[in-house]
């Protein structure tokens, strides 16, 4: 039950996206009926297992940057949205048995293989125990990144959905952090984020550099309230003059800085001018609006017909 080595499950080399493994704990007699001192001592073995195979805890640009100490704190206080417990977090039984009975855990080996946990249990009067049921999502990272986008459009592609929503995920932290700090947690605003080699391939956007806005300034709620009436948040946003603006290349199909030649024949657009959406040719350079309201000119390609 607990020989398995997730560090090849999902390689692309190997040609496999995605496992799914699911199994049920069983007590020393096989049965399915075991106390929670049993599913304690199984789940235990298992990340000790992981952890000695490499693998860590999976913290998203979404997630809040808090401490290890702080993370059952965290996902256990009940004015608190999140379930995902960083798995190396040291458990004790006792703890163990206040969690929830929809249980998550992220982890990732390295930055192309990644690992969902989902732990579910029920107390059966037939067994007169409890029944625990694990499940391990093993994928790669294509499929990790896919799976908190949003696919609109049959033309769309990774790198143009990701680049639309990259804008947007520093207030999903925001969020996640907002509550931290309402139940009396710290934010670690110098805890560092790794690097998607795929979206930096893609797209040109390193989220090792992901910016964040500063909870210590403003909450979810008065960010968007302000936001949405139209005032300019850029001095909420950490480390970046102007943020909210990825830094985007040529490479990515879907986006073009101005004053760059066109990546690709078609019709573009930019928020920076109304009425902007005109037809370029690849190679074209790409027209700037300064003094705009907007900021950066960015041109978002829409397609190759009109």
């Amino acid at each position: 039950m607990y020989g398995f080595d997730g560090r090849g499950h999902d390689k692309p080399k190997r040609g496999i996206q995605s496992v799914r493994i699911d199994f049920f704990v069983p007590n020393s007699q096989g049965s399915y009926g075991v106390t929670k001192k049993d599913a304690y001592v199984a789940v235990q073995k298992l990340f000790k297992q992981l952890e000695e195979q490499g693998w860590q805890n999976d913290r998203r640009v979404t997630s809040a940057r808090i401490s290890l100490q702080d993370s059952y704190d965290y996902v256990t206080d009940e004015n608190v949205s999140s379930s995902f417990l960083n798995y190396q977090y040291p458990l004790t039984f006792d703890q163990f048995k206040q969690l929830p009975s929809l249980q998550f855990w992220d982890l990732r080996n390295g930055t192309d293989v990644f690992l969902d946990i989902t732990m579910q249990y029920n107390f059966e009067e037939e067994l007169n125990n409890y029944v625990y049921m694990i499940s391990l999502d093993f994928s790669s990272e294509e499929i990790h990144i896919n799976s908190y986008l949003s696919y609109d459009n049959p033309d769309d592609t990774m790198e143009s959905v990701f680049i639309e929503a990259y804008p947007d995920l520093p207030q999903a932290r925001l969020y996640a952090e907002t509550q931290a700090l309402e139940i009396g947690l710290d934010i670690q605003q110098d805890q560092p984020d790794y690097t998607l080699p795929l979206i930096l391939e893609k797209t040109g956007i390193d989220t090792s550099k992901f910016i964040s806005i500063d909870p210590y300034k403003i909450t979810y709620k008065e960010f968007m309230q302000r936001s949405e009436a139209g005032e300019d948040m850029t001095p909420y946003y950490e480390n970046k003059i102007k943020p909210n603006k990825p830094e985007i290349t040529s490479k990515a199909r879907g986006r073009c800085p101005a004053n760059q030649p066109c990546p690709k024949s078609g019709y573009w657009f930019t928020f920076a001018k109304a009425d902007s959406r005109a037809y370029f040719k690849q190679g074209d350079i790409m027209p700037n609006y300064p003094h705009n309201n907007w900021g950066e000119v960015i041109w978002q390609f829409e397609g190759e017909k009109g």
